[in-house]
């Protein structure tokens, strides 16, 4: 499930331009990830509630929060990151209609282990998860 929330949001962010976005889960290293920009989507909290049983399947309900880490080059600015978060990255959000997606905190910091500025966007999403319930004879 989490694979599938980190999938959507990574989708999402393709739908809308942006390049060179991978999962938490991804252990390429940094050299391989591009020159420029690159994002890195993981989850950072996520819990389920009682589930909703119906004939045929069951509803988990959901709350996650996810984190999507811009990393620019060497020579970026501050200014280019928060340009790059409002061309590709705030529509994706607003458009994830299907989880009830909402920002709750954005920042930009500089990394000193690797030498460049990181925005970190952290957003909240609810959804419900639908799963077939097995037949058995």
């Amino acid at each position: 499930m989490l694979n599938e929330l980190i999938e959507n949001v990574i989708d999402k962010l393709t739908d809308y331009g942006a390049e060179n976005v991978y999962s938490a889960f991804d252990a390429a290293p940094l050299a391989d990830k591009g020159h420029d920009i690159f994002t890195v989507v993981s989850v950072a909290e996520f819990e389920t509630s009682t589930p909703i049983y119906s004939l045929s399947y069951i509803y988990l309900p959901f709350k996650a929060e996810f984190e999507i880490k811009v990393t620019g080059s060497k020579d970026i600015s501050m200014t280019d990151l928060y340009d790059y978060f409002d061309e590709y990255i705030q529509p994706a959000l607003e458009d994830m209609s299907d989880l009830n997606c909402s920002l709750k905190k954005l920042s930009v910091r500089y990394d000193s282990n690797i030498q460049r500025l990181v925005l970190t966007v952290r957003a909240a999403a609810n959804g419900l998860n639908k799963i077939e319930r097995s037949t058995s004879s």
